[in-house]
């Protein structure tokens, strides 16, 4: 048989569930928080020196003073994919700004 649903019976769950869940807290700090500019500006900043780090490498077996072809490969692909995700990023940015400004208000 079908029973109804009573308020009574959710209510005492959500307090159940209420009291049970962790409180959250809000950070409101601003030493805490970094803004949306310094997020990619460290971004760059690191695909940039895993790319420096890469030629470094490349030169280095160019000029005869390493043999381990496995670590100069290894930081060239690190190298390129790090680039390419940071084009891909790039691009998904650029299309929602777009699409937002698209939006009619």
């Amino acid at each position: 048989m079908i029973e109804g649903i009573e308020a009574s019976g959710l209510l005492q769950q959500v307090n159940d569930i209420e009291q049970t869940s962790p409180e959250r807290e809000i950070v409101t700090e601003k030493e805490n928080q970094q803004s949306f500019s310094d997020v990619l500006s460290d971004a760059i900043n690191g695909i940039d020196e895993t790319m420096k780090t890469s030629d470094v490498k490349v030169q280095e077996f160019v000029a005869g003073e390493t043999d381990n072809v496995h670590d100069v490969m290894i930081s060239m692909q690190r190298a390129k994919l790090s680039f390419d995700l940071m084009v891909e990023v790039r691009n998904k940015v650029v299309e929602t700004y777009q699409e937002v400004s698209r939006m009619q208000i």
